[in-house]
């Protein structure tokens, strides 16, 4: 049986009698995976549209789940999760001096605007052409300028 991967990370999952004397590398790969996926962060270098990608079997940047934009573009960018039927759960502090529009996919699903200087954490759905990002937390309560709680505020 020829290895298969998981669905959401990229992990071997090595077929019944393959890789006799070298499934410990892989299994090493596997975990340096899991790792990025539990707590891993990354520095990204902004220079303009930018993917993260995450590869079957291979380390990608798109396995972190914490993603640092930084550097410089020129202007407000798109970053794209690919490939478009996985998902995923980003933790986003941009840095970047611009706006980044996070999507999945190129079709017409909801996309999420990550300001400067904020962070977001999102999660995009992997349901194929039309994915969609969503934000689960409000953006940096502390950058808010209009903060407002509900209810009676007792003193």
């Amino acid at each position: 049986m020829a290895s298969t991967y998981t669905s959401n990370t990229g992990i071997e999952k090595i077929g019944s009698g393959e890789q006799a004397g070298t499934w410990g590398n892989t299994t090493n790969n596997n975990l340096d995976i899991i790792d990025r996926a539990l707590n891993g962060a990354v520095t990204l270098t902004i220079t303009g549209n930018t993917t993260l990608t995450t590869s079957d079997g291979t380390l990608s940047n798109g396995q972190f789940k914490i993603i640092i934009l930084a550097g410089s573009p020129s202007g407000a960018f798109n970053l794209t999760i690919d490939p478009n039927d996985q998902q995923k759960w980003y933790f986003i502090q941009n840095s970047s001096g611009q706006t980044a529009t996070v999507k999945q996919g190129g079709g017409s699903g909801s996309t999420v605007a990550v300001a400067t200087g904020l962070t977001a954490i999102l999660f995009a759905d992997g349901t194929g052409a039309n994915a969609n990002v969503t934000s689960i937390a409000p953006t940096d309560l502390v950058a808010d300028p209009t903060p407002q709680l509900g209810g009676d505020l007792d003193t």
